[in-house]
């Protein structure tokens, strides 16, 4: 029997393995708008870094969520889950279905799992509790949770400041303990058809393949330029959000520690192969969704697959 409810295809993989290609041949043949799923694509002028498509692409292919902060903002799970529930209303409103896009699985477990939606942060409060923590140890207001939210108490660590301060901040704004809000989560699949396709490679050194590759390009392209171009247009360091993502992060370290380009291009590599791990296990716990070995498809064959699920002629 056929779903009344709106569709949501998504397509997920580790790092590299040719998402972004497919999602624009996707494109080009289903009535789908593209919406990327990427924590590192959505800063402007990285570029070479995050293999974000070309200029040329995006002006004519509509990507949502790319480009949207600046290097020196921030940006979390819970903005995420507010922007991309307002963009698939917007593209089903164009009678479009919306192809999420990507590899960051904190991000898709927000949607298939469902996100706490906590109060904002109030600049006021934060003050106020700034303060309280000019006054008193990290083991003492630790020690207050105990009474108004005993739950946090025992889970948050005695020295998680920043765990503390939120949990404090939300129970002086609502009354209410931060762990009162942890139930109350909606997984897009109450409210969405979802088709879920997970790009995988039983042969890992395929995947490490094309990591190395892609390695390699980056610095060809001169990853090393742009980052030093963002840190002076932007004003950044290695504590900036964005600066802490693979490559960025080690460019940055060799800019200050002048270790050699071949060390450089190690770091990067081993770094985005153990990515790419954390990547997969993530894969393994999304159970609902369609597996498609690049190592027995090609392109051709997985837009038969997905035309075979979606039933588009």
């Amino acid at each position: 029997m056929k779903s009344s409810k709106e569709k949501i295809i998504s397509l997920l993989g580790p790092t590299g393995i040719g998402k972004s290609s497919l999602a624009i041949k996707l494109k080009n043949k289903y009535p789908i708008e593209i919406v990327s799923v990427d924590s590192v694509m959505i800063y402007r002028d990285m570029n070479i870094g995050t293999d974000k498509p070309s200029d040329e692409i995006l002006s004519s292919i509509k990507h949502h969520l790319i480009n949207i902060r600046n290097p020196n903002e921030n940006y979390n799970v819970g903005q995420f889950y507010k922007d991309i529930r307002i963009i698939i209303k917007s593209i089903h409103d164009n009678n479009k279905i919306p192809l999420l896009v990507g590899g960051s699985m904190m991000y898709f477990n927000s949607l298939f799992n469902g996100l706490s939606l906590l109060p904002e942060k109030n600049i006021i409060e934060r003050k106020f509790i700034d303060n309280l923590f000019k006054k008193y140890s990290c083991n003492q207001l630790h020690f207050c949770l105990k009474d108004i939210d005993r739950l946090s108490y025992e889970s948050i660590d005695k020295n998680d400041m920043q765990r503390i301060q939120r949990a404090l901040e939300v129970y002086i704004c609502t009354g209410k303990p931060i762990t009162s809000f942890f139930n109350d989560k909606t997984k897009l699949s109450s409210e969405y058809d979802l088709l879920t396709f997970k790009l995988i490679s039983q042969d890992r050194s395929l995947i490490h393949d094309k990591i190395s590759i892609r390695t390699k390009s980056m610095f060809k392209n001169n990853l090393i330029d742009e980052v030093a171009q963002l840190i002076e247009k932007y004003s950044l360091t290695k504590e900036n959000q964005s600066m802490r993502s693979i490559g960025y992060r080690q460019v940055i370290d060799h800019l200050h520690d002048n270790t050699s380009l071949q060390d450089l291009e190690n770091k990067c590599v081993y770094a985005t192969r153990q990515l790419a791990k954390r990547q997969i296990t993530w894969l393994k716990r999304f159970d609902v969704s369609i597996a498609i070995d690049i190592a027995d498809n090609d392109s051709g064959n997985i837009d038969k697959a997905i035309d075979n699920h979606l039933h588009f002629q």
